[in-house]
């Protein structure tokens, strides 16, 4: 059976209509920040001065009423190392319109190098993100983990996710750039099955093609926005 977690702007009126062998879970991924950027800018986001991530899927919310299925069924897009996301508030808010679930959407991992750095030092690199997403969990939220290498994979399945979620990162124009990373993360599922039963589900990127479609096979669904 093929798990899929589509990634939408605003709750759907209705579920998703997909094949009913696609639909163990009818959940999906709440990032309203998405309505608000160009395809090609969403996996850095997160990192730019365009949009408040976080407040935007907390205003999603609450324009939704709780009893609603479709919130119920809404896993959020946090980015978990906003220096200014409070924790209670969060969790506070997130029961209140009767989510339950949380990933870490978008996510910083698509930093690298020097950068990279800079970020954990300032606390707000991936060390921040997987020690706030396991807060979520302690909390008693579901967790929807997003890991863009191997060794953070590992890392998040320390901390119990529901589902591990593996980025090829960011779509470079160089097609054999786009293949390598697809390579990447088709290398990382087998080497994750020998220590977890956790679903693994490949993310595919605006900007990805058929590269990805070998990874796809060999794990349990994908992600992908749904325009």
């Amino acid at each position: 059976m093929s798990l899929t977690l589509p990634i939408l702007a605003q709750p759907p009126a209705q579920p998703p209509a997909r094949p009913p062998a696609e639909r163990p879970d009818g959940d999906y991924l709440l990032a309203p920040f998405l309505a608000q950027v160009a395809p090609a800018h969403r996996e850095l986001v997160g990192m730019l001065p365009v949009v408040d991530v976080n407040a935007a899927a907390l205003a999603g919310l609450r324009a939704v009423s709780p009893a609603s299925p479709s919130c119920r069924r809404a896993v959020a897009g946090l980015m978990l190392v906003d220096p200014f996301l409070r924790l209670r508030d969060a969790t506070l808010a997130l029961a209140e319109a009767g989510v339950s679930g949380v990933a870490n959407y978008p996510t910083v991992q698509l930093i690298d190098g020097e950068t990279a750095r800079v970020f954990d030092s300032a606390g707000a690199g991936v060390a921040r993100e997987i020690a706030v997403l396991t807060a979520f969990r302690e909390a008693g939220f579901e967790t929807v983990a997003f890991a863009a290498s191997l060794d953070t994979a590992r890392a998040m399945l320390r901390h119990g996710p529901s589902r591990l979620v593996l980025h090829p990162g960011l779509a470079l124009a160089d097609w054999r750039e786009r293949a390598a990373a697809s390579l990447a993360v088709a290398h990382m599922i087998p080497a994750l099955r020998d220590q977890c039963d956790t679903p693994l589900l490949v993310y595919r990127p605006h900007g990805f093609g058929p590269e990805l479609d070998q990874a796809e096979a060999l794990a349990d669904g994908r992600v992908w926005v749904a325009d």
